[in-house]
């Protein structure tokens, strides 16, 4: 019997499956949004209280993003602290590859608002558990809608995580939510080998550019006007 576990809080959408010799056994979805920390845990309480009789996860996936910060954080915590009393492995996927879009087409672009007056796109590949290097990349505006007219998107569909995008003269574009279902499936997909690197891979959150940390002013707090 392969038992998965497959958590994804990355989005406000959330969801947590269990999967059972390729089946998905049980799920629950939730919003999420700036209560991970506080929803997480009832859910996966409950998909846990499902687990077959004397049986443990032999898995743990979790979606890494990007997306929220916070979520990918709270979820990876979760698994890896999980997979630690369950005495099973944990990896990260890319929560693109969580999408319908990724579970029908080979290969397809995600774009979205990467803050800070810049846009990203990004090439996904079905077979490939992580960004290509060098993706995704940070563009304007401008350069998104001009990339995007040249994509055909019958062959090679185009999807955010956004509600909107700023592109209204562009439509032939998905809205999508990443799924742990669907985390799963995309696990399932993967060959052999690119299996092997992830379980040997800690699991990190996604980020679309290096986080942005402030440091600490000189002196004592107190001190620093006198």
């Amino acid at each position: 019997m392969s038992i998965i576990l497959s958590i994804e809080t990355s989005i406000p959408e959330a969801s947590v499956a269990l999967t059972i010799d390729g089946e998905i056994s049980t799920q629950q979805d939730f919003e999420s949004h700036r209560q991970q920390n506080k929803l997480l845990f009832p859910a996966l309480e409950s998909i846990i209280s499902q687990l077959p009789h004397n049986q443990t996860p032999d898995l743990i996936i979790v979606g890494t993003g990007p997306g929220s910060y916070s979520g990918s954080r709270i979820s990876i915590a979760a698994a890896q602290g999980l997979a630690i009393a369950y005495n099973c492995p944990v990896v990260g996927l890319s929560s693109f590859l969580g999408t319908p879009t990724l579970a029908k087409y080979p290969t397809a672009f995600a774009v979205g608002d990467a803050r800070r007056d810049t846009y990203f796109i990004a090439e996904i590949q079905q077979n490939q558990p992580n960004f290509k290097t060098g993706q995704p990349e940070l563009i304007s505006l401008d350069t998104l809608c001009d990339k995007l007219s040249h994509i055909d998107t019958s062959q090679t569909p185009v999807f955010t995580f956004e509600k909107e995008l700023p592109i209204s003269h562009i439509t032939d574009y998905l809205t999508e939510k990443s799924h742990a279902t669907l985390l799963t499936k995309a696990w399932l997909n993967l060959s052999h080998k690119s299996q092997q690197n992830l379980l040997k891979t800690p699991p990190q959150p996604a980020y679309l550019r290096a986080p942005f940390i402030t440091k600490a002013k000189p002196g004592h707090p107190l001190l620093r006007n006198k």
